[in-house]
């Protein structure tokens, strides 16, 4: 069941409804504030969540990488001890 996001026409409102399904189109809107039915379907941004965990926001920079130790960098890490 998918939450779209509205505008209302006539007086600015923007508000979410809750459609109970995807195949048909939901019946009439109507705005919250002012009851006005000409409201037009805004195209909202999904939200993406990443496998990192931590809750936190998109709007934050996700944490470094840790670096890729592999063949090549373990044999200079050995190279380097002898």
């Amino acid at each position: 069941m998918p939450i779209y996001e509205y505008e209302c026409e006539s007086c600015g409102e923007r508000f979410d409804k809750l459609v109970r399904s995807m195949h048909r189109e939901p019946p009439e809107v109507a705005c919250p504030a002012c009851r006005g039915t000409e409201v037009r379907r805004l195209l909202s941004t999904p939200v993406v969540h990443s496998g990192g965990g931590g809750g936190g926001t998109a709007e934050e920079t996700p944490a470094p990488k840790p670096p890729v130790f592999g063949r090549k960098e373990l044999n200079e890490a050995l190279k380097k001890k002898s």
